[in-house]
Protein backbone atom coordinates (compact mmCIF):
# COMPACT_ATOMS: atom_id res chain seq x y z
CA UNK A 1 0.00 0.00 0.00
CA UNK A 2 2.83 2.18 0.72
CA UNK A 3 4.19 1.49 -2.89
CA UNK A 4 0.31 2.26 -4.50
CA UNK A 5 0.35 5.48 -2.52
CA UNK A 6 3.43 6.51 -3.82
CA UNK A 7 2.62 5.91 -7.44
CA UNK A 8 -0.75 8.18 -6.60
CA UNK A 9 1.58 10.83 -5.39
CA UNK A 10 3.54 10.71 -8.26
CA UNK A 11 0.18 11.53 -10.28
CA UNK A 12 -0.77 14.13 -8.47
CA UNK A 13 2.52 16.13 -8.03
CA UNK A 14 2.41 15.84 -11.65
CA UNK A 15 -1.15 17.20 -12.09
CA UNK A 16 -0.98 20.04 -8.97
CA UNK A 17 2.26 21.50 -10.95
CA UNK A 18 0.57 21.26 -14.08
CA UNK A 19 -2.90 23.22 -13.21
CA UNK A 20 -3.01 23.81 -9.53
CA UNK A 21 -6.03 25.80 -9.64
CA UNK A 22 -8.14 23.15 -11.46
CA UNK A 23 -6.68 20.77 -9.21
CA UNK A 24 -7.80 22.47 -6.22
CA UNK A 25 -11.02 23.12 -7.69
CA UNK A 26 -11.79 19.20 -8.69
CA UNK A 27 -11.55 18.09 -5.52
CA UNK A 28 -14.03 20.94 -4.29
CA UNK A 29 -16.55 19.58 -6.51
CA UNK A 30 -16.56 15.96 -5.07
CA UNK A 31 -17.15 17.96 -1.95
CA UNK A 32 -19.93 19.89 -3.10
CA UNK A 33 -21.66 17.88 -5.10
CA UNK A 34 -22.38 15.43 -2.08
CA UNK A 35 -23.11 17.75 0.07
CA UNK A 36 -25.77 19.80 -2.20
CA UNK A 37 -27.43 15.98 -2.30
CA UNK A 38 -26.90 15.36 1.70
CA UNK A 39 -28.62 18.87 1.78
CA UNK A 40 -31.51 18.29 -0.39
CA UNK A 41 -31.95 14.19 -0.10
CA UNK A 42 -31.36 14.25 3.87
CA UNK A 43 -31.88 17.12 5.77
CA UNK A 44 -34.57 19.14 3.67
CA UNK A 45 -36.50 15.44 2.75
CA UNK A 46 -36.76 14.38 6.32
CA UNK A 47 -37.54 18.28 7.84
CA UNK A 48 -40.48 17.70 4.81
CA UNK A 49 -41.71 14.51 5.92
CA UNK A 50 -41.14 15.45 9.56
CA UNK A 51 -43.73 18.02 9.14
CA UNK A 52 -45.98 15.80 7.54
CA UNK A 53 -45.75 13.05 10.13
CA UNK A 54 -46.16 15.96 13.53
CA UNK A 55 -48.58 17.79 11.92
CA UNK A 56 -46.18 21.12 11.35
CA UNK A 57 -47.92 24.56 9.31
CA UNK A 58 -46.87 24.55 5.63
CA UNK A 59 -44.93 27.36 5.23
CA UNK A 60 -41.99 25.87 7.47
CA UNK A 61 -41.47 22.97 4.72
CA UNK A 62 -41.91 25.60 1.93
CA UNK A 63 -39.52 27.76 3.48
CA UNK A 64 -36.76 25.07 4.09
CA UNK A 65 -37.32 24.28 0.54
CA UNK A 66 -37.26 27.47 -0.92
CA UNK A 67 -33.80 28.01 0.64
CA UNK A 68 -32.50 24.81 -0.38
CA UNK A 69 -33.30 25.62 -4.28
CA UNK A 70 -31.74 28.74 -4.29
CA UNK A 71 -28.23 27.56 -2.20
CA UNK A 72 -28.06 24.81 -5.34
CA UNK A 73 -28.97 27.36 -7.87
CA UNK A 74 -25.98 29.94 -6.37
CA UNK A 75 -23.93 26.83 -6.94
CA UNK A 76 -24.51 25.59 -10.22
CA UNK A 77 -22.93 29.06 -12.10
CA UNK A 78 -19.38 27.58 -11.00
CA UNK A 79 -20.28 24.13 -11.68
CA UNK A 80 -21.24 24.74 -15.21
CA UNK A 81 -18.02 26.46 -15.93
CA UNK A 82 -15.78 24.31 -14.09
CA UNK A 83 -17.35 21.10 -16.22
CA UNK A 84 -18.07 22.72 -19.54
CA UNK A 85 -14.94 25.23 -19.70
CA UNK A 86 -11.90 24.23 -16.91
CA UNK A 87 -11.81 20.44 -17.72
CA UNK A 88 -11.64 20.85 -21.19
CA UNK A 89 -9.10 23.39 -21.26
CA UNK A 90 -6.91 21.68 -18.68
CA UNK A 91 -7.39 17.71 -18.95
CA UNK A 92 -4.87 18.41 -22.41
CA UNK A 93 -2.41 20.19 -20.27
CA UNK A 94 -2.36 16.81 -17.76
CA UNK A 95 -1.90 14.70 -20.68
CA UNK A 96 0.79 16.75 -22.14
CA UNK A 97 3.06 17.20 -18.80
CA UNK A 98 3.44 13.34 -18.41
CA UNK A 99 3.16 12.67 -22.71
CA UNK A 100 6.60 15.28 -22.91
CA UNK A 101 8.21 13.93 -20.30
CA UNK A 102 7.73 10.21 -21.86
CA UNK A 103 8.20 11.33 -25.54
CA UNK A 104 11.99 13.18 -24.36
CA UNK A 105 12.44 9.51 -22.76
CA UNK A 106 11.77 7.86 -26.01
CA UNK A 107 13.90 9.95 -27.94
CA UNK A 108 17.02 9.31 -25.34
CA UNK A 109 16.18 5.50 -25.45
CA UNK A 110 19.19 3.02 -26.58
CA UNK A 111 17.96 1.73 -30.14
CA UNK A 112 18.57 -1.61 -28.05
CA UNK A 113 15.76 -1.50 -26.19
CA UNK A 114 13.72 -1.47 -29.44
CA UNK A 115 15.17 -4.75 -29.74
CA UNK A 116 14.13 -6.24 -26.44
CA UNK A 117 10.66 -7.78 -26.78
CA UNK A 118 9.84 -7.79 -22.98
CA UNK A 119 11.01 -4.36 -22.31
CA UNK A 120 9.20 -2.72 -25.78
CA UNK A 121 5.95 -4.42 -24.83
CA UNK A 122 6.49 -2.37 -21.84
CA UNK A 123 7.48 0.48 -23.24
CA UNK A 124 4.08 0.44 -25.47
CA UNK A 125 1.72 -0.78 -23.04
CA UNK A 126 3.45 2.36 -20.88
CA UNK A 127 2.92 4.95 -23.66
CA UNK A 128 -0.94 3.16 -24.34
CA UNK A 129 -1.85 4.01 -20.68
CA UNK A 130 -0.46 7.46 -19.97
CA UNK A 131 -3.68 9.38 -20.55
CA UNK A 132 -5.53 6.25 -19.03
CA UNK A 133 -3.90 6.40 -15.86
CA UNK A 134 -4.33 10.17 -15.54
CA UNK A 135 -7.87 9.72 -16.18
CA UNK A 136 -8.26 6.84 -13.57
CA UNK A 137 -6.28 8.32 -10.83
CA UNK A 138 -8.55 11.37 -11.19
CA UNK A 139 -11.51 9.53 -11.17
CA UNK A 140 -10.25 8.05 -7.90
CA UNK A 141 -9.59 11.25 -6.41
CA UNK A 142 -12.95 12.62 -7.25
CA UNK A 143 -14.78 9.40 -6.00
CA UNK A 144 -12.43 9.58 -2.69
CA UNK A 145 -13.83 12.77 -1.86
CA UNK A 146 -17.27 12.03 -2.89
CA UNK A 147 -16.84 9.16 -0.49
CA UNK A 148 -15.46 10.79 2.33
CA UNK A 149 -17.91 13.31 2.19
CA UNK A 150 -21.26 10.77 2.02
CA UNK A 151 -19.24 8.85 4.87
CA UNK A 152 -18.84 11.61 7.57
CA UNK A 153 -21.92 13.44 6.21
CA UNK A 154 -24.68 10.21 6.20
CA UNK A 155 -22.17 8.38 9.23
CA UNK A 156 -23.19 11.14 11.76
CA UNK A 157 -26.71 11.30 10.10
CA UNK A 158 -27.22 7.15 11.07
CA UNK A 159 -24.98 7.75 14.30
CA UNK A 160 -27.39 9.92 15.48
CA UNK A 161 -30.61 8.10 14.22
CA UNK A 162 -29.97 4.52 14.10
CA UNK A 163 -25.94 3.55 15.25
CA UNK A 164 -26.51 -0.34 15.04
CA UNK A 165 -27.16 0.09 11.35
CA UNK A 166 -23.98 1.07 10.69
CA UNK A 167 -22.86 -2.29 11.25
CA UNK A 168 -24.99 -3.43 8.35
CA UNK A 169 -22.88 -1.42 5.71
CA UNK A 170 -19.38 -1.92 7.44
CA UNK A 171 -20.10 -5.77 6.82
CA UNK A 172 -20.72 -4.84 3.10
CA UNK A 173 -18.47 -2.12 3.14
CA UNK A 174 -15.45 -5.24 4.38
CA UNK A 175 -16.44 -7.85 2.04
CA UNK A 176 -16.66 -5.76 -1.17
CA UNK A 177 -13.14 -4.48 -0.53
CA UNK A 178 -11.88 -8.04 -0.13
CA UNK A 179 -13.61 -9.36 -3.25
CA UNK A 180 -12.61 -6.12 -5.79
CA UNK A 181 -8.79 -6.12 -4.88
CA UNK A 182 -9.01 -9.82 -6.19
CA UNK A 183 -10.80 -9.23 -9.14
CA UNK A 184 -8.34 -6.10 -10.09
CA UNK A 185 -5.37 -8.15 -9.51
CA UNK A 186 -7.09 -10.72 -11.77
CA UNK A 187 -8.08 -8.46 -14.71
CA UNK A 188 -4.60 -6.76 -14.76
CA UNK A 189 -3.24 -10.25 -15.15
CA UNK A 190 -5.42 -10.32 -18.01
CA UNK A 191 -4.33 -7.43 -19.62
CA UNK A 192 -0.63 -8.25 -19.21
CA UNK A 193 -0.96 -11.24 -21.48
CA UNK A 194 -2.92 -10.09 -23.94
CA UNK A 195 -1.03 -7.13 -24.17
CA UNK A 196 1.19 -8.61 -26.87
CA UNK A 197 -1.71 -10.06 -28.63
CA UNK A 198 -3.84 -6.68 -29.02
CA UNK A 199 -0.36 -4.90 -30.39
CA UNK A 200 -0.30 -7.39 -33.31
CA UNK A 201 -4.09 -6.80 -33.81
CA UNK A 202 -3.32 -3.26 -33.51
CA UNK A 203 -0.48 -3.59 -36.62
CA UNK A 204 -2.99 -5.63 -39.05
CA UNK A 205 -5.57 -2.65 -38.16
CA UNK A 206 -2.84 -0.10 -39.21
CA UNK A 207 -2.13 -2.07 -42.11
CA UNK A 208 -5.52 -1.88 -43.68
CA UNK A 209 -5.98 1.36 -43.04
CA UNK A 210 -2.55 3.12 -43.82
CA UNK A 211 -1.82 4.88 -47.12
CA UNK A 212 1.63 2.90 -47.30
CA UNK A 213 -0.10 -0.09 -47.60
CA UNK A 214 -2.60 -0.06 -49.91
CA UNK A 215 -1.31 -0.39 -53.35
CA UNK A 216 0.24 -3.62 -52.39
CA UNK A 217 -2.71 -5.04 -50.66
CA UNK A 218 -4.70 -4.27 -53.53
CA UNK A 219 -2.35 -6.34 -56.12
CA UNK A 220 -1.70 -8.90 -53.89
CA UNK A 221 -5.26 -9.56 -51.83
CA UNK A 222 -3.65 -13.11 -50.03
CA UNK A 223 -1.73 -10.65 -48.07
CA UNK A 224 -4.58 -9.05 -46.67
CA UNK A 225 -6.00 -12.81 -46.49
CA UNK A 226 -2.93 -13.90 -44.60
CA UNK A 227 -3.00 -10.55 -42.26
CA UNK A 228 -7.26 -11.27 -41.84
CA UNK A 229 -6.02 -14.55 -40.66
CA UNK A 230 -3.44 -13.32 -38.20
CA UNK A 231 -5.89 -11.03 -36.60
CA UNK A 232 -8.58 -13.52 -36.46
CA UNK A 233 -6.04 -16.13 -34.52
CA UNK A 234 -4.64 -12.86 -32.33
CA UNK A 235 -8.61 -12.55 -31.54
CA UNK A 236 -8.93 -16.28 -30.83
CA UNK A 237 -6.22 -15.96 -28.48
CA UNK A 238 -7.35 -13.13 -26.86
CA UNK A 239 -11.04 -14.79 -26.68
CA UNK A 240 -9.27 -17.98 -24.93
CA UNK A 241 -7.17 -15.77 -22.55
CA UNK A 242 -10.62 -14.44 -21.40
CA UNK A 243 -12.47 -17.44 -21.58
CA UNK A 244 -9.66 -18.96 -18.57
CA UNK A 245 -11.33 -15.88 -16.06
CA UNK A 246 -14.55 -16.11 -17.30
CA UNK A 247 -15.96 -18.12 -14.17
CA UNK A 248 -13.68 -16.94 -11.89
CA UNK A 249 -15.14 -12.96 -12.94
CA UNK A 250 -18.65 -14.90 -12.88
CA UNK A 251 -18.55 -15.78 -9.47
CA UNK A 252 -16.93 -13.02 -8.21
CA UNK A 253 -18.85 -10.20 -9.46
CA UNK A 254 -21.93 -12.36 -8.06
CA UNK A 255 -20.21 -12.04 -4.84
CA UNK A 256 -19.50 -8.55 -5.28
CA UNK A 257 -22.58 -7.23 -6.46
CA UNK A 258 -25.21 -9.90 -4.86
CA UNK A 259 -24.08 -11.24 -1.57
CA UNK A 260 -22.21 -8.04 -0.22
CA UNK A 261 -24.50 -5.46 -2.17
CA UNK A 262 -28.07 -6.47 -2.71
CA UNK A 263 -28.45 -9.42 0.18
CA UNK A 264 -27.14 -7.66 2.72
CA UNK A 265 -27.82 -4.06 2.17
CA UNK A 266 -31.34 -4.48 0.37
CA UNK A 267 -32.43 -7.89 1.92
CA UNK A 268 -31.06 -7.75 5.42
CA UNK A 269 -31.32 -4.36 6.19
CA UNK A 270 -34.50 -3.16 5.08
CA UNK A 271 -36.01 -5.96 6.81
CA UNK A 272 -34.31 -4.55 10.09
CA UNK A 273 -35.49 -0.99 9.58
CA UNK A 274 -39.12 -2.04 9.53
CA UNK A 275 -38.61 -3.89 12.41
CA UNK A 276 -37.09 -1.12 14.57
CA UNK A 277 -40.04 1.17 12.84
CA UNK A 278 -43.09 -0.58 12.85
CA UNK A 279 -42.72 -3.34 15.55
CA UNK A 280 -40.30 -1.88 18.37
CA UNK A 281 -41.17 2.16 17.57
CA UNK A 282 -37.40 2.95 18.45
CA UNK A 283 -37.48 5.72 15.32
CA UNK A 284 -39.87 7.57 13.13
CA UNK A 285 -41.29 6.07 10.28
CA UNK A 286 -39.86 9.44 8.54
CA UNK A 287 -36.36 8.74 10.10
CA UNK A 288 -36.93 4.91 8.87
CA UNK A 289 -37.64 6.37 5.23
CA UNK A 290 -34.88 8.54 5.30
CA UNK A 291 -32.23 5.86 6.29
CA UNK A 292 -33.65 3.36 3.95
CA UNK A 293 -33.43 5.70 0.63
CA UNK A 294 -29.77 6.86 2.17
CA UNK A 295 -28.37 3.15 2.62
CA UNK A 296 -28.30 3.45 -0.87
CA UNK A 297 -25.75 6.53 -0.75
CA UNK A 298 -23.78 4.99 2.25
CA UNK A 299 -23.78 1.34 0.78
CA UNK A 300 -21.97 3.47 -2.54
CA UNK A 301 -19.42 5.42 -0.67
CA UNK A 302 -18.10 2.69 1.00
CA UNK A 303 -18.20 0.53 -1.76
CA UNK A 304 -16.07 3.80 -3.28
CA UNK A 305 -13.81 3.19 -1.08
CA UNK A 306 -14.07 -0.36 -1.21
CA UNK A 307 -13.22 -0.61 -5.22
CA UNK A 308 -10.37 2.37 -4.68
CA UNK A 309 -8.04 0.58 -3.77
CA UNK A 310 -7.88 -2.27 -5.88
CA UNK A 311 -8.30 0.48 -8.78
CA UNK A 312 -5.62 2.46 -6.73
CA UNK A 313 -3.44 -0.74 -6.89
CA UNK A 314 -4.22 -1.41 -10.41
CA UNK A 315 -3.59 2.09 -11.57
CA UNK A 316 -0.41 1.89 -9.89
CA UNK A 317 0.65 -1.36 -11.82
CA UNK A 318 0.68 1.13 -15.23
CA UNK A 319 2.13 3.65 -13.24
CA UNK A 320 4.98 1.24 -12.35
CA UNK A 321 5.57 0.51 -16.07
CA UNK A 322 5.40 4.72 -16.85
CA UNK A 323 7.82 5.71 -14.04
CA UNK A 324 10.06 2.68 -14.82
CA UNK A 325 9.86 3.41 -18.34
CA UNK A 326 10.94 6.96 -17.73
CA UNK A 327 13.26 6.36 -14.53
CA UNK A 328 15.34 4.19 -17.68
CA UNK A 329 18.98 5.31 -17.44
CA UNK A 330 20.62 5.25 -20.99
CA UNK A 331 23.36 3.36 -21.53
CA UNK A 332 24.59 5.61 -23.88
CA UNK A 333 23.66 9.02 -22.74
CA UNK A 334 23.69 13.20 -24.38
CA UNK A 335 25.46 15.68 -22.66
CA UNK A 336 28.16 13.57 -21.50
CA UNK A 337 31.49 13.21 -22.18
CA UNK A 338 34.92 15.16 -24.08
CA UNK A 339 34.27 18.03 -26.75
CA UNK A 340 35.14 16.64 -30.18
CA UNK A 341 38.09 18.49 -31.91
CA UNK A 342 37.87 20.44 -34.63
CA UNK A 343 37.90 19.57 -38.37
CA UNK A 344 37.58 15.50 -39.55
CA UNK A 345 39.47 13.27 -38.43
CA UNK A 346 40.74 9.53 -38.71
CA UNK A 347 37.76 6.35 -37.46
CA UNK A 348 39.18 3.13 -36.43
CA UNK A 349 38.17 0.01 -35.78
CA UNK A 350 39.75 -2.27 -33.14
CA UNK A 351 38.45 -6.02 -33.07
CA UNK A 352 34.91 -5.19 -33.22
CA UNK A 353 32.25 -7.30 -32.89
CA UNK A 354 28.22 -6.91 -32.21
CA UNK A 355 24.96 -8.93 -31.34
CA UNK A 356 21.81 -7.50 -30.69
CA UNK A 357 20.65 -9.51 -27.93
CA UNK A 358 23.22 -11.41 -25.75
CA UNK A 359 20.97 -15.16 -26.38
CA UNK A 360 21.82 -14.01 -29.99
CA UNK A 361 24.75 -14.37 -32.63
CA UNK A 362 27.32 -12.30 -33.90
CA UNK A 363 25.71 -10.29 -36.59
CA UNK A 364 29.59 -8.18 -36.96
CA UNK A 365 32.68 -10.40 -36.11
CA UNK A 366 35.85 -8.98 -34.95
CA UNK A 367 36.01 -5.72 -37.27
CA UNK A 368 39.30 -4.29 -37.79
CA UNK A 369 39.61 -0.98 -39.87
CA UNK A 370 41.20 2.55 -40.09
CA UNK A 371 39.67 5.49 -42.23
CA UNK A 372 41.35 8.46 -42.73
CA UNK A 373 39.88 11.79 -43.36
CA UNK A 374 38.50 12.11 -46.38
CA UNK A 375 38.63 9.05 -47.62
CA UNK A 376 35.75 7.40 -49.20
CA UNK A 377 34.82 3.88 -48.20
CA UNK A 378 32.18 1.63 -50.06
CA UNK A 379 30.78 -1.01 -47.82
CA UNK A 380 29.10 -3.79 -49.83
CA UNK A 381 27.72 -7.27 -49.82
CA UNK A 382 24.61 -9.37 -49.94
CA UNK A 383 21.72 -8.87 -47.96
CA UNK A 384 22.07 -9.44 -43.88
CA UNK A 385 26.07 -9.43 -43.82
CA UNK A 386 26.23 -6.70 -41.51
CA UNK A 387 26.41 -3.41 -43.43
CA UNK A 388 24.00 -1.32 -42.21
CA UNK A 389 24.99 -3.19 -38.65
CA UNK A 390 28.63 -1.56 -39.31
CA UNK A 391 26.83 2.26 -39.94
CA UNK A 392 25.32 2.17 -36.74
CA UNK A 393 28.25 1.21 -34.59
CA UNK A 394 30.28 4.18 -36.57
CA UNK A 395 27.73 6.62 -35.33
CA UNK A 396 27.12 4.97 -31.97
CA UNK A 397 23.62 4.15 -32.40
CA UNK A 398 25.03 0.87 -30.63
CA UNK A 399 28.11 0.45 -28.99
CA UNK A 400 30.21 -2.69 -29.66
CA UNK A 401 29.93 -6.28 -27.42
CA UNK A 402 33.55 -6.60 -28.07
CA UNK A 403 36.19 -4.30 -29.35
CA UNK A 404 36.56 -0.04 -29.33
CA UNK A 405 35.73 2.24 -31.88
CA UNK A 406 38.11 5.38 -32.16
CA UNK A 407 37.76 9.05 -33.39
CA UNK A 408 40.69 11.16 -33.76
CA UNK A 409 42.51 8.58 -31.19
CA UNK A 410 40.02 8.32 -28.60
CA UNK A 411 37.60 5.98 -27.77
CA UNK A 412 34.10 7.46 -28.91
CA UNK A 413 32.59 6.38 -25.62
CA UNK A 414 34.84 9.04 -24.26
CA UNK A 415 32.82 11.99 -26.30
CA UNK A 416 28.98 13.62 -25.96
CA UNK A 417 27.02 11.67 -28.05
CA UNK A 418 25.16 14.21 -29.27
CA UNK A 419 28.18 16.14 -30.31
CA UNK A 420 30.08 12.92 -31.98
CA UNK A 421 26.97 12.19 -34.11
CA UNK A 422 26.57 16.04 -35.41
CA UNK A 423 29.89 15.31 -37.13
CA UNK A 424 27.45 12.79 -39.26
CA UNK A 425 25.25 13.71 -42.24
CA UNK A 426 23.19 10.15 -42.70
CA UNK A 427 20.86 8.81 -45.51
CA UNK A 428 19.00 5.92 -43.78
CA UNK A 429 17.82 2.98 -46.81
CA UNK A 430 14.99 3.01 -44.46
CA UNK A 431 14.46 7.36 -44.49
CA UNK A 432 11.11 8.88 -43.37
CA UNK A 433 8.86 11.61 -44.66
CA UNK A 434 7.17 13.74 -41.62
CA UNK A 435 4.03 15.69 -41.66
CA UNK A 436 5.53 19.23 -41.91
CA UNK A 437 7.12 21.59 -44.38
CA UNK A 438 9.02 20.83 -46.82
CA UNK A 439 11.92 23.10 -45.35
CA UNK A 440 11.54 21.20 -42.44
CA UNK A 441 11.93 17.94 -43.77
CA UNK A 442 15.07 19.24 -45.33
CA UNK A 443 16.15 20.75 -41.74
CA UNK A 444 14.83 18.44 -39.72
CA UNK A 445 14.00 21.30 -36.96
CA UNK A 446 10.44 22.90 -36.29
CA UNK A 447 10.78 26.87 -38.10
CA UNK A 448 8.78 28.70 -35.36
CA UNK A 449 9.61 32.23 -37.20
CA UNK A 450 10.30 33.35 -41.08
CA UNK A 451 14.11 31.62 -41.94
CA UNK A 452 16.10 34.56 -43.41
CA UNK A 453 16.66 34.29 -47.13
CA UNK A 454 20.08 33.06 -46.78
CA UNK A 455 18.96 30.05 -45.07
CA UNK A 456 16.62 29.65 -47.69
CA UNK A 457 18.92 30.22 -50.48
CA UNK A 458 20.99 27.24 -48.57
CA UNK A 459 17.86 25.08 -48.19
CA UNK A 460 17.44 25.36 -51.88
CA UNK A 461 20.80 24.52 -52.76
CA UNK A 462 20.70 21.28 -50.57
CA UNK A 463 17.72 20.00 -52.69
CA UNK A 464 19.31 21.10 -55.79
CA UNK A 465 22.21 19.12 -55.44
CA UNK A 466 20.27 16.41 -54.65
CA UNK A 467 18.50 16.36 -57.81
CA UNK A 468 15.26 17.95 -56.68
CA UNK A 469 15.86 21.87 -57.98
CA UNK A 470 13.11 21.21 -61.09
CA UNK A 471 10.24 19.59 -59.04
CA UNK A 472 11.36 22.32 -55.82
CA UNK A 473 10.06 25.17 -58.82
CA UNK A 474 7.21 23.50 -59.72
CA UNK A 475 5.64 23.63 -56.39
CA UNK A 476 3.35 26.61 -55.60
CA UNK A 477 3.85 27.14 -51.86
CA UNK A 478 8.23 26.60 -52.21
CA UNK A 479 9.55 25.39 -49.22
CA UNK A 480 6.55 25.45 -47.45
CA UNK A 481 5.14 23.20 -49.09
CA UNK A 482 3.45 20.45 -47.12
CA UNK A 483 4.43 16.67 -47.22
CA UNK A 484 1.97 14.52 -47.08
CA UNK A 485 -1.66 15.18 -46.85
CA UNK A 486 -2.37 13.61 -43.76
CA UNK A 487 -3.04 17.43 -41.73
CA UNK A 488 -2.85 19.21 -44.94
CA UNK A 489 -5.35 19.01 -47.94
CA UNK A 490 -3.17 20.63 -49.81
CA UNK A 491 -0.30 18.98 -49.03
CA UNK A 492 1.77 17.03 -51.54
CA UNK A 493 2.37 13.21 -51.28
CA UNK A 494 5.80 12.70 -53.08
CA UNK A 495 6.88 9.89 -54.74
CA UNK A 496 9.32 7.25 -53.90
CA UNK A 497 12.48 8.92 -55.89
CA UNK A 498 11.23 12.38 -55.17
CA UNK A 499 11.44 11.27 -51.64
CA UNK A 500 14.48 10.09 -51.72
CA UNK A 501 15.85 13.36 -53.23
CA UNK A 502 14.49 15.18 -50.29
CA UNK A 503 16.09 12.81 -47.53
CA UNK A 504 19.59 12.69 -49.33
CA UNK A 505 18.85 16.75 -49.04
CA UNK A 506 19.57 16.42 -45.75
CA UNK A 507 22.91 15.71 -46.01
CA UNK A 508 23.78 18.22 -48.30
CA UNK A 509 22.15 20.69 -46.11
CA UNK A 510 23.84 19.72 -42.71
CA UNK A 511 27.66 19.97 -44.84
CA UNK A 512 28.73 17.82 -41.89
CA UNK A 513 32.77 15.99 -42.06
CA UNK A 514 31.32 12.58 -42.22
CA UNK A 515 28.74 11.69 -44.97
CA UNK A 516 26.94 8.04 -44.54
CA UNK A 517 24.73 6.91 -47.75
CA UNK A 518 22.72 3.58 -47.30
CA UNK A 519 21.52 3.28 -50.67
CA UNK A 520 21.24 6.53 -51.26
CA UNK A 521 20.20 5.73 -55.50
CA UNK A 522 17.82 2.70 -54.51
CA UNK A 523 14.59 4.87 -55.74
CA UNK A 524 15.89 6.76 -58.44
CA UNK A 525 16.13 6.20 -61.97
CA UNK A 526 19.70 5.98 -63.44
CA UNK A 527 19.59 9.80 -64.81
CA UNK A 528 18.88 10.96 -61.28
CA UNK A 529 21.38 7.90 -60.08
CA UNK A 530 24.31 9.55 -62.48
CA UNK A 531 23.84 13.26 -61.46
CA UNK A 532 23.45 12.21 -57.67
CA UNK A 533 27.07 11.10 -57.73
CA UNK A 534 28.47 13.96 -59.70
CA UNK A 535 26.62 16.07 -56.78
CA UNK A 536 28.38 13.77 -54.13
CA UNK A 537 31.44 13.88 -55.85
CA UNK A 538 31.53 17.93 -55.34
CA UNK A 539 29.71 17.72 -52.11
CA UNK A 540 32.08 15.35 -50.81
CA UNK A 541 35.70 16.87 -51.37
CA UNK A 542 37.33 16.41 -48.19
CA UNK A 543 35.24 14.64 -46.08
CA UNK A 544 34.96 11.11 -45.09
CA UNK A 545 31.69 9.33 -47.36
CA UNK A 546 30.66 5.25 -46.35
CA UNK A 547 28.71 3.94 -49.28
CA UNK A 548 26.35 1.00 -48.37
CA UNK A 549 24.81 0.32 -52.09
CA UNK A 550 23.73 -2.82 -53.63
CA UNK A 551 24.44 -1.14 -57.19
CA UNK A 552 27.74 -1.40 -57.56
CA UNK A 553 28.25 1.61 -60.24
CA UNK A 554 27.94 3.78 -57.05
CA UNK A 555 30.85 2.22 -55.21
CA UNK A 556 33.85 1.80 -57.62
CA UNK A 557 34.90 4.82 -57.70
CA UNK A 558 35.60 4.82 -53.93
CA UNK A 559 39.03 4.93 -52.55
CA UNK A 560 38.20 1.85 -50.92
CA UNK A 561 35.63 -1.15 -50.85
CA UNK A 562 34.72 -3.46 -48.02
CA UNK A 563 33.03 -6.89 -49.09
CA UNK A 564 31.01 -8.21 -45.67
CA UNK A 565 29.83 -11.46 -45.75
CA UNK A 566 28.01 -13.14 -42.31
CA UNK A 567 29.64 -10.32 -40.20
CA UNK A 568 33.26 -10.03 -41.58
CA UNK A 569 35.42 -8.12 -43.91
CA UNK A 570 36.20 -10.90 -46.30
CA UNK A 571 37.22 -8.68 -48.84
CA UNK A 572 39.09 -5.21 -49.09
CA UNK A 573 40.55 -3.35 -52.10
CA UNK A 574 40.01 -0.78 -54.32
CA UNK A 575 37.37 -1.88 -57.50
CA UNK A 576 40.37 -2.89 -59.84
CA UNK A 577 42.11 -5.20 -57.15
CA UNK A 578 39.28 -6.60 -56.32
CA UNK A 579 38.15 -7.61 -59.71
CA UNK A 580 41.59 -9.13 -59.87
CA UNK A 581 41.03 -11.08 -56.98
CA UNK A 582 38.42 -12.44 -58.45
CA UNK A 583 36.69 -13.55 -55.22
CA UNK A 584 33.16 -12.34 -53.76
CA UNK A 585 33.36 -8.69 -55.19
CA UNK A 586 33.98 -9.52 -58.47
CA UNK A 587 30.89 -11.98 -58.78
CA UNK A 588 28.92 -9.53 -57.96
CA UNK A 589 30.14 -7.13 -60.19
CA UNK A 590 29.95 -9.75 -62.90
CA UNK A 591 26.33 -10.47 -62.02
CA UNK A 592 25.92 -6.64 -62.45
CA UNK A 593 28.66 -6.12 -64.79
CA UNK A 594 26.47 -5.98 -67.71
CA UNK A 595 24.46 -2.59 -66.49
CA UNK A 596 27.49 -1.25 -66.65
CA UNK A 597 30.13 -2.02 -69.32
CA UNK A 598 29.38 1.95 -70.53
CA UNK A 599 29.57 3.43 -66.90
Amino acid sequence: MKHVWKNQMYLWKLCFKTCPGYMIYFLYDGFRYQGIIFLEHVLGIRYVLRCAEFGEPFWKPLLVIGIILTINMLQIVPDGFFIHGWSYRSKPKLYRALKEQMFQKAAQLDLSCYDDTEYYNDFVLAVAEAESSIDRFLQMCNRIVQAFTILFTTGVFYLMTDAAGVLFVLASFILRFLVSRILNKLNYKVRLKVNPLERKRNYVSRVFYLNDYAKELRLHPEVGDRLEEEFAEADDEIVKEQKKVAAKRTILGFTKNYVVGDFIMDGLYISYLVFRAAVLHAIAYSDAVILFNRTGSLRRGMADLADIVPQAQENSLYVDKIRAFLAYEPKIKNDEGEPLPEGNASLTLSHVSFRYREDAEDTLRDISLSVKPGEHIAIVGYNGAGKTTLIKLLMRLYDPTEGSISYADRDIREYDPKDYRSRFGVVFQDYQMYGATLAENVIMDRIKTELPEEENAKIRDALTRAGFGERLQSLPAGLSTQVTTEFDKKGVNFSGGESQKIAISRAFYKNADILIMDEPSSALDPLAEYELNKAMESAARGKTVFYISHRLSTTRDADRILMLENGRIVEEGTHESLLQLDGRYAEMWHVQAGRYELG
